[in-house]
Formats: C-alpha cells, structure tokens, sequence
C-alpha cells in the first residue's frame, strides 16, 4: 500500500528534487532525509524524458520509504517542456504505476487558461474522469494553480480553490506572487480563509522576496506543508527554504496557539 502524501500530520516538509537523472534524484532524496525531509516532490520536467518509464521512475520512488508526489508541468522560462497535456499526463500515469503516492494536476489541465484554471466543461470532465483514474490506481491527486505573477484578493483565491476542490482533488493548492507587504498581509489573511471555508487540506505559497516569509508562516495558519531544497544549487528552486533550515523554523518556534499559559 502507498503512503499518503495528503494524510501525513501537518505542516509537514518536503523536499523538492529536480535532478535529472535518477542517481542524482536519489542521493538528493537520501540526504534530505537526514534534513528532516517528510515527503517528496519530483519534477519530471527536470528528469530528462528517457527516465519517464516505469524502471527508472520506480528506483527513484523505492529509494524512500516516505511518500512521493510527481509534478509536470508545462515549459516555463525556467524549465524547458515541450510535451503536450496528454504527454504531461502519461508520464504522470507511469510514475504512478511505479509507486507515486500522489500527482500534482494543473488546474488548467486539457486546456490552458488565465490563472491556471479552465472553464471548459469539456476539459473538467476531463480532469475529473483522469482524477477517478489516479484514485482507482491507489493514488491521491493534488490539483494546483499558478498565477503567473498575479495576486489574487482573498475571496478571489477562496473561490477558485473551492472550484477545483469541487473536481474531486484530495489536495488543492494556490502559488501566487507577493510584491508587497500589504499583499503579504493579505495572503496571510487568505491562508486562514482558505482554512476555514475548504474541506480538504490545501497548499498556499507565494512567491518572491515578500512571499518567503509567507512560506513559513503560511505554514503556521493552515497550509499544509512548506516546499524546501535539500541545497542551492543550479536547478534549484532559489525562493525555497532550505530544508535544514525549515525544520529548525517548525522545531525551536514556539507558535501553535493550543498551548495551555499560565
């Protein structure tokens, strides 16, 4: 039986492996692992694409006792990626038939579209027949939208995780961009809606030099998890904590308010 990446207690750390082979995407899942890594996020768009098969993609996922989940998703400035959805969503379909606990989905999936989320009905019948296919395969399905540099207002942000929430997804999750300190505040606000109006657990980031405070203390007010890297290196996702560093964050900051003062 798979792990489960979306059960695991929160907020839970996890580190980000975008090598591009297998041997190095192991010896970074195993030195995480001495970081205080919980779970894994691989990027399949950093495998090279001769890795995409159910050998090599199951060495990577046996190689951790702890749950991993697979992300592709299309080219970006930063990462080159030519494949098509339907591509995108075979090599997630291979991972999980080699032992992935969960998929990462675009909420755009099928049919690209402003702040990574589709108001097709054809393409959400789409994402929600894919999604019976993964949970029929033993796996859990996250559903994700990125915004491209936009910043949504909370209620904004509320209502589009409760859209794709309503497609099936064990998980959601919202990664935006924060250029202020009013936007920080007000993604801080977000997270603690997001908390109380969603049903299922649920993943806020934001990105930029006033977003990485965010991804700590998002963390603290209801997201789920913080993304981390296991060490800066190029490739690497720079807006990410280290992992050692995060797990000292978790550990030494007294901030759960359930605490009993006297």
């Amino acid at each position: 039986m798979k792990p489960s990446f979306v059960n695991l207690p929160k907020p839970f750390l996890v580190s980000v492996i975008t090598d591009t082979d297998p041997a190095h995407a192991i010896a970074t899942i195993r030195n995480s692992e001495f970081d205080g890594a919980q779970a894994y996020d691989l990027h399949l768009r950093s495998l090279e694409r001769r890795y995409h098969n159910e050998d090599d993609l199951g060495r990577i996922i046996r190689s951790t006792h702890r749950p991993v989940m697979l992300i592709n998703y299309r080219g970006d400035a930063t990462w080159k990626n030519d494949a098509t959805d339907e591509e995108l969503v075979q090599s997630h379909l291979i991972g999980v038939r080699a032992g992935a606990s969960a998929c990462d989905l675009m909420g755009d999936l099928f049919d690209p579209s402003p702040l990574q989320l589709t108001k097709k009905p054809e393409a959400i019948d789409r994402q929600k027949r894919l999604i019976d296919q993964v949970h029929s395969m033993g796996a859990e399905v996250i559903m994700s939208a990125h915004t491209f540099g936009a910043h949504l207002p909370t209620e904004q942000a509320v209502e589009q995780l409760i859209e794709m929430q309503s497609r099936g997804a064990d998980m959601v999750k919202l990664a935006e961009l924060v250029n202020s300190e009013d936007e920080l505040l007000e993604s801080i606000r977000t997270t603690v809606e997001l908390r109380r109006n969603l049903k299922v657990p649920f993943i806020h980031i934001c990105m930029g030099q006033y977003g990485k405070l965010h991804r700590f203390v998002g963390a603290m007010f209801g997201s789920s998890l913080i993304f981390c890297v296991q060490k800066y290196q190029p490739g690497a996702l720079m807006d990410q904590p280290l992992l050692h560093a995060a797990k000292a964050v978790l550990d030494k900051l007294d901030w759960h308010v359930d605490r009993m003062v006297e």
